[in-house]
């Protein structure tokens, strides 16, 4: 028993030491032992680098991804994303958009076989790129490929190869970047940006742009787009009518060669694609484009030359605008119509609105907007002599600031116009600017080199009919009543009828047939025919203010002298009391201008006093 146990104290001891021995070996790693082999390939380990990540991006749009994941084994020479952004502007996107031309220049930087560093040397190696190889100089301890690209971390091993990491983008000899069109240049170029806003509004110049061809470019950069919109009073392209943006773009174009800046001569001349010429000038301070800077040169694209401009060439068409009364209303979109109508015109208002005026002192103009012909009831342009007319009786000989307009007390004031009179309420303060009362002024004192502009919000129409006139062919036929009541008295003392369609000054409240009606009935006779002939005359003249003209705008609470006795007006509830304490309602047909004085309609046939 006892030897026994010794045998089983002496097996344990045994046991224990050999552990001993155990643990102490798993734990002491001898140095020369080697490293834990790489567990990423190729891809992956690229994938894993922040700065290869563009790499990964082009691999993957070459659809080279399963090759470089393959068994291999490679050896990659990768460019860094700031060797791919140190291609040429564009170059990057032009070969992501081409994956076979991308394919042929990612497979030029991998060679067959791992080579570590340590087995480079001086000479050439052949690339998986068919028929391709790269230079390679090794110079105390320093790699250098194809005399420029400069090894930058090297020996990162992959299960499948090693890569070395490098500073520029290799290029096999003679190969070519492929450009880009001239849209994409444009697109992918943040200086030009607000060209590009501009050109998608035309989807066939993007189009053009964008397909096989032979332009030349003058590219305007944002700063020369933000400059010609100061120069014109807009702020945004928003602003500007789409018919003066595309003329624009047009002249900023030639369509049959690309044109490189060294082909440009002093004094050179070219038609635009606008159809309009432009001209080159050469001096001590640069290129000049009809008058615009170019600031970089010789941008090439896949269907053309881009210069990029410092300015906005501005077409001969309209270069004479530009500063002009005219300018305020040509570059904005709300005053088309008018731009329409002046072109429309059977003269050329063009000229006399670009001109300093018969006097040499400037002009005035009114301005309506695109809803002011809306409100005037112009919904299509009418003939070319009708549109003269009615322009120039937005136009003043000579330059009138707002504040040198005349005030009114009574009625309105009388301005002569190149078509005619208008008549202008100012009650100062904050009553406003009217003309035939009820075009009122929006804007004032708008500046340009040969006037000044006032914006309106309603079209003036000058007059071209009498008041009897009107009364005849209102439409619709309302006043058959008053005309014949008017016709009684012709040829009679007075004679209204002839008064009211003469010479004159008059403000007319024209009752409607109904509201003659309305009286008949109540006399009980049966047409105004019946009514003895003094007492109709009497009514009539009730009617009648005889001088001034009095607009809506003029309209003011208080008595009011007629050619028979007074009226009494409260001009906030748009009311008439007549001499016998009738009430009449102004209606909403007011302010219907004459050659000879105005027209309110209203509801009740006004009676004087007994």
């Amino acid at each position: 028993m006892k030897t026994s146990f010794k045998k089983l104290k002496t097996l344990l001891l045994i046991l224990v030491a050999m552990l001993t021995i155990s643990v102490t070996f798993i734990g002491c790693k001898d140095d020369d032992d080697p490293a834990p082999g790489p567990d990423m390939d190729i891809v992956e380990l690229a994938q894993a680098t922040p700065s290869l990540s563009t790499l990964v991006t082009a691999i993957e749009a070459a659809g080279l991804t399963s090759t470089l994941k393959g068994p291999g084994p490679y050896t990659v020479f990768a460019p860094t994303n700031t060797a791919f952004d140190n291609l040429p502007d564009g170059a990057l996107d032009a070969l992501l958009a081409n994956p076979a031309v991308l394919a042929e220049v990612l497979t030029y930087h991998v060679v067959s076989g791992k080579v570590m560093s340590s087995d480079l040397m001086t000479g050439s190696v052949s690339t998986l790129l068919s028929g391709e190889t790269i230079d390679v100089n090794v110079s105390g301890g320093a790699v250098t490929l194809n005399g420029s690209a400069s090894v930058t971390s090297a020996d990162n091993e992959a299960t499948n190869g090693v890569v070395h990491i490098i500073d520029e983008v290799l290029l096999p000899e003679d190969f070519e970047v492929p450009k880009q069109s001239i849209v994409a240049i444009a697109a992918a170029t943040p200086e030009l940006s607000t060209l590009v806003e501009a050109l998608s509004l035309f989807p066939d110049l993007v189009t053009a742009l964008s397909s096989e061809g032979t332009y030349t470019v003058f590219a305007p950069d944002n700063d020369a787009f933000a400059a010609l919109l100061t120069a014109i009073g807009q702020t945004s392209l928003d602003d500007v009518p789409e018919s003066v943006i595309r003329t624009i773009l047009e002249y900023h174009v030639i369509a049959t060669a690309a044109i490189m800046s060294g082909d440009l001569s002093d004094g050179q001349t070219a038609d635009a694609f606008s159809g309009e010429e432009i001209s080159v000038s050469i001096n001590n301070d640069g290129i000049f484009i009809s008058g615009a800077k170019v600031g970089t040169p010789d941008i090439g694209a896949s269907n053309g030359i881009i210069h990029m401009m410092e300015d906005v060439m501005v077409p001969p068409s309209i270069a004479p605008i530009v500063g002009t009364i005219v300018a305020p209303a040509y570059f904005n979109m709300d005053f088309t119509t008018l731009i329409e109508a002046v072109l429309a015109a059977d003269e050329d208002i063009l000229s006399v609105l670009l001109s300093d005026g018969p006097s040499d002192q400037g002009l005035t103009l009114f301005a309506p907007t695109n809803d002011a012909f809306v409100a005037a009831g112009i919904t299509t342009l009418p003939d070319g002599a009708t549109l003269s007319a009615v322009l120039k009786y937005h136009v003043i000989d000579g330059t009138v600031e707002a504040g040198d307009l005349p005030t009114t007390t009574v009625g309105a004031a009388e301005i002569p116009t190149l078509g005619g009179d208008f008549y202008l309420t100012n009650k100062g303060g904050d009553a406003g600017v009217f003309i035939n009362g009820n075009s009122q002024v929006v804007v004032t004192d708008i500046d340009g080199s040969n006037g000044v502009v006032h914006v309106i919000d309603r079209t003036l129409l000058p007059a071209s009919n009498n008041i009897v006139e009107i009364a005849q062919s209102f439409d619709p036929d309302e006043f058959t009543q008053l005309v014949a009541a008017l016709a009684r008295t012709s040829g009679e003392n007075p004679d209204l009828l002839a008064a009211l369609s003469g010479a004159g000054d008059f403000t007319v409240f024209a009752p409607t047939d109904a509201a003659f009606e309305a009286l008949l009935t109540d006399l009980g006779l049966a047409s105004v025919n019946d009514i003895p002939l003094a007492t109709l005359t009497a009514v009539l003249q009730h009617h009648v203010i005889a001088t001034p003209r009095v607009f809506s705008a003029d309209l003011e609470s208080g008595s009011v002298g007629t050619l028979n006795g007074d009226i009494t007006i409260d001009a906030s509830a748009g009311t008439i009391t007549d001499g016998s304490d009738g009430v009449a309602n102004l209606t909403s047909t007011l302010d219907v201008l004459a050659t000879n004085g105005v027209i309110h309609v209203i509801d009740k046939v006004l009676v004087p006093a007994p």
